[in-house]
């Protein structure tokens, strides 16, 4: 069981619709479900120092199709 959260289903006029998944490599596409993998704080310096004090800062995240999130727990 997975703590991220579930997104969608996809409306046929969301901006992501057509663009490639990173993890399967399969285009989203209308009533798929999704989810954000965090990658971490990316280059922004302040981020980074949050993260490394344990506080919460802003993450750099990508979007990737929910049965692909599963497949990786």
């Amino acid at each position: 069981m997975t703590s991220q959260r579930k997104f969608g289903p996809k409306q046929p006029d969301h901006p992501s619709v057509g663009q490639e998944c990173p993890a399967c490599h399969v285009p989203f596409a209308e009533s798929d479900y999704t989810t954000l993998v965090v990658l971490g704080p990316g280059s922004d310096e302040e981020a980074q120092q949050r993260r490394d004090q344990g506080r919460p800062y802003n993450a750099v995240a990508s979007e990737i199709h929910w049965d692909c999130s599963e497949q990786m727990s």
